[in-house]
């Protein structure tokens, strides 16, 4: 498929008066939060309006929703080393857990929304009960500070240090599998909607792309070459799609699974690309970008999602008929 090179996005998320951290569609794609590091948690409508703000006492760092049939949750992660849940409608705070004794970088739910991941510079990984933010474990198999973390299916964590060492641990906090993925610092790490697959982005200018196995071993699948480090690696959520946001200030949108192709460019920042957040609803694809230029934009990619199904099918009819045509020359 042709590259698409888009310069323009859909909307932009404007207010912020310093680097734009983190940004995530909420699971209805209603809302739109940024964590900035102008200390502030900023929600936003579909259409890129503010609706609320929170301050926070430093630099937030991270964001992440939660929906489930009992509670819609956001949560942050905070330079003053506090991961914060708020109700996600109002930005109401519903408790801080305070386990951690420095600033922390990551924060993700698990997928039934019940545990809240986080990673952090004290050198741990810990998992907290959604309901009462209470610690459940703690993961410290690391020497230096983590940076990034994922929930592997609803078993075990991954979570990723400043020396490029991945551990896959259980919910106990027991490593059960680590490796070194990069040679530098893990940025970012996203597992695949069917837990199959798990990638990782660095400051060694790669993103990775490693396939899970059934006792929770790694092996690397595919690497993804950029011009600078890759700040945020993502899966869309039916797993088509994997994008990047890389320091040039260039997100990447690839063909995930076969080929790994490079099917689009965005190219709206002026400063580094830091994070990435899908929303998909039918045929309609959108993919948020924060940046260090103090602003979030919203992307639509919709067509590039349709055309990838429409050659996915197209190859699947085609090799189905050459199959037929190759069983009718054996028969004969």
């Amino acid at each position: 498929m042709p590259l698409t090179v888009l310069t323009d996005p859909k909307f932009q998320l404007k207010g912020h008066t310093y680097w734009v951290r983190s940004v995530c569609f909420s699971p209805d794609g209603e809302l739109i939060a940024t964590a900035c590091a102008d200390k502030n948690l900023r929600m936003f409508n579909a259409a890129g309006s503010e609706v609320y703000k929170v301050a926070h006492p430093d630099w937030v760092w991270c964001v992440a929703f939660s929906y489930t049939a009992k509670r819609q949750r956001v949560a942050t992660s905070c330079l003053d080393g506090r991961v914060r849940l708020l109700e996600a409608s109002t930005g109401r705070e519903i408790v801080q857990m305070k386990d951690h004794s420095s600033t922390v970088n990551a924060v993700c739910f698990s997928s039934d929304g019940s545990m809240l991941l986080s990673g952090s510079y004290d050198k741990t990984a810990k998992i907290f009960s959604v309901a009462d933010g209470k610690c459940m474990a703690t993961i410290g198999g690391h020497s230096v500070p983590v940076l990034a973390v994922a929930f592997l299916g609803d078993t075990h964590v991954v979570s990723c240090s400043a020396t490029g060492e991945l551990l896959v641990s259980d919910l106990k906090g027991s490593t059960v599998h680590s490796l070194q993925a990069h040679t530098g610092p893990i940025l970012s790490a996203c597992v695949s909607p069917d837990g199959t697959l798990l990638a990782t982005g660095g400051q060694d200018k790669m993103a990775q792309v490693w396939r899970v196995g059934g006792d929770k071993k790694v092996t690397r699948l595919q690497t993804c070459k950029h011009a600078e480090q890759v700040n945020s690696v993502l899966f869309a959520s039916d797993g088509l799609l994997m994008a990047t946001a890389a320091a040039d200030g260039h997100v990447r949108v690839y063909e995930a699974g076969r080929e790994w192709e490079e099917l689009a460019r965005l190219k709206g920042h002026a400063d580094e690309a830091t994070a990435l957040s899908f929303h998909n609803k039918g045929s309609r694809v959108l993919l948020a970008s924060a940046s260090d230029d103090k602003t979030a934009a919203v992307w639509d990619i919709s067509g590039t999602a349709v055309a990838l199904r429409v050659a996915k099918a197209r190859a699947l009819k085609e090799g189905g008929g050459a199959k037929k045509e190759e069983e009718e020359e054996e028969v004969s």
